[in-house]
């Protein structure tokens, strides 16, 4: 997939490997929001990640898939081949999903990039600290989610 793109977008585009590998038909598509124009570049300790693939062998409803298939930045940029993951939720209360993309940076930190979907950015808009609390659900709160998944690069 190329992606081209005149003007800078907050579009981040993660392309997850579908079921028959073959074929790129079944392919899911995602659009996350960049969140830097207005939350600056919110960085996570790297045991959260950590910590989450812990999760995923303790508990059935968190898992780990590597089909991460391809991600093209707001700038259109191919960026496959870097240390980004998705993060992707499903809380058990509502069935509201809820994703946030990261990456890791030279530091060994996760910067935070980009959340989905469109509706959750809104809200983040609105109350800054909602993304941490987020954060620490994912991590401190396993009974809140019904479904975790983390999606690294697909090989």
């Amino acid at each position: 997939m190329t992606v081209n793109q005149d003007k800078q977008s907050d579009k981040w585009i993660v392309r997850l490997e579908g079921v028959d590998s073959s074929s790129e038909f079944d392919d899911v598509l995602i659009e996350f929001v960049d969140i830097s124009s207005f939350l600056g570049e919110p960085t996570v300790d790297r045991s959260f990640l950590d910590t989450l693939i812990n999760y995923s062998n303790l508990y059935e409803h968190y898992s780990v898939y590597r089909n991460l298939k391809q991600v093209v930045s707001n700038t259109g940029d191919d960026l496959s081949e870097l240390a980004i993951f998705a993060l992707l939720g499903v809380v058990k209360q509502n069935n509201q999903r809820i994703g946030i993309l990261f990456g890791i940076l030279p530091d060994n930190r996760l910067h935070v990039i980009a959340v989905w979907p469109r509706i959750f950015v809104e809200r983040l808009r609105s109350d800054s600290l909602l993304l941490d609390s987020v954060i620490e659900k994912y991590s401190n709160d396993v009974e809140f989610w019904e479904q975790v998944d983390l999606v690294i690069g697909y090989v």
